[in-house]
């Protein structure tokens, strides 16, 4: 496992100590894409609920004991009273495959850099990748309008072109979760933005200095999504503070804060 690495031996000591073997914990805990994440965690497949000691002794072992991990693309054969003769999907790398993936998982549309970030693959591997999509007649671009935080910007956005071909296609395609990906950590994510419309400006706000300003805009705005946001990721010392205020001490609004900090505390 070992022999023609680029890996230094403590990378490799650090994903044997690890508690998890999953690609994307893999990646970020030595610096390595998620292609090479991959890699490491199908050779680690075998023993990847074991311990420290199990894993490094299969890391020492020779390499014809390592058997690699199945292949996630992989379908089961499928019933012969179906009559379908072969998968569209076997001519097709696995990066084509996650970019398709990542396209059912966004049937409105998404940018090159969404589902980049969506897939897994590198941004230039993504739009050869929508290419060969496009080639194929599964996928189409389109030019159109899309928020940007405060404002509309011009993009080309990629979406599923839903043709007898890509749909046969999408009925032999496992489904795989994709990557879900934030902005900021402390702060507000971009498509939340447009709920501020006075004060200061979302990009600059965070939880840890304006946790009360953020939950009062988006617990009492109109975006469901932003409200359900703000309940799910407010500390709770927030979510008490925004109690007592006024607008928030009845109706609605106080049931559903009522609701979660009594869930939080049922939890603990």
């Amino acid at each position: 496992m070992l022999h023609s690495t680029k890996l230094t031996p403590s990378d490799w000591l650090a994903v044997a100590q690890g508690q998890d073997t999953a690609a994307a914990t893999i990646a970020e805990l030595i610096g390595v894409s998620l292609v090479t994440a991959r890699k490491i965690a199908a050779l680690m497949a075998p023993v990847c609920d074991g311990s420290p000691s199990e894993r490094l002794r299969h890391m020492m072992s020779p390499r014809h004991q390592c058997q690699p991990a199945p292949d996630p693309w992989q379908i089961e054969p499928l019933p012969a009273t179906l009559r379908i003769e072969g998968s569209p999907l076997r001519s097709l790398s696995n990066g084509v495959k996650a970019v398709l993936n990542a396209l059912r998982a966004r049937p409105f549309g998404a940018t090159p850099v969404k589902l980049a970030e969506l897939s897994g693959v590198s941004y230039s591997q993504t739009l050869r990748c929508l290419a060969s999509l496009e080639r194929r007649g599964w996928a189409e671009p389109a030019q159109t309008a899309i928020h940007h935080g405060y404002e509309l910007r011009r993009a080309t956005v990629w979406s599923l072109s839903w043709s007898d071909g890509c749909m046969h296609a999408l009925s032999c395609l496992r489904d795989r979760p994709t990557r879900r990906i934030e902005n900021v950590e402390d702060g507000v994510p971009l498509r939340f933005w447009r709920g501020f419309w006075s004060g200061a400006a979302a990009d600059s706000l965070r939880i840890s200095e304006h946790g009360l300003h953020i939950a009062e805009t988006l617990i009492g705005g109109h975006d469901v999504c932003a409200r359900a946001w703000a309940l799910a990721t407010l500390p709770t010392r927030i979510l008490l503070e925004c109690r007592s205020l006024r607008g928030f001490d009845s109706g609605w609004r106080a049931d559903l804060l009522d609701r979660e900090i009594a869930r939080r505390a049922a939890a603990a």
